[in-house]
């Protein structure tokens, strides 16, 4: 049986899907096409030769590939009319499907940040290894994107 840090791949699966899918769906805005992109980050796992030293380095490993399969997908000719988020997130509680409509209408850079940061714990140090860009970067999109997020949600409760 095949092992990355100690896992199976069916423990790997059942432990980081659900994560990997909000990713998908988070970029493409489409479920469809987040379960594709989840399969093929499943997929290049298996071509993998690479040990990881520790589960934390799988997941960010797993998250990094999702980020670069989504952003593959958005350069593909599969790009479709999407389907409004609300409709393709029921497995997300009531409350995370309000705040993440907000965070939808975020640019896509800023909304990666916002989600990896208060939805999966990463440090703006850990998301700036993840994407590859300064930490003073991630800190800047990070502060913009909370007065965004502040002026969508204190319009939003106006109406």
């Amino acid at each position: 049986m095949i092992k990355f840090a100690g896992l199976s791949v069916q423990e790997i699966v059942q432990t980081y899907s659900d994560t990997l899918i909000r990713i998908a769906v988070q970029q493409t805005k489409n479920m469809a096409e987040a379960e594709d992109i989840v399969q093929e980050v499943y997929m290049t796992l298996m071509r993998q030769n690479k040990p990881f030293a520790h589960e934390a380095h799988l997941k960010a490993w797993l998250i990094k590939v999702t980020f670069n399969k989504c952003k593959d997908y958005f350069k593909s000719s599969r790009v479709k009319k999407t389907v409004p988020i609300t409709d393709e997130m029921a497995f997300i509680a009531k409350e995370e499907q309000m705040v993440l409509t907000e965070i939808f209408e975020l640019p896509s850079e800023e909304r990666v940040i916002v989600y990896l940061h208060y939805y999966e714990g990463y440090t703006t140090a850990e998301i700036a290894d993840l994407l590859e860009i300064n930490v003073n970067t991630v800190g800047s999109k990070l502060r913009r994107a909370r007065m965004k997020l502040k002026t969508i949600l204190e319009e939003g409760s106006k109406v």
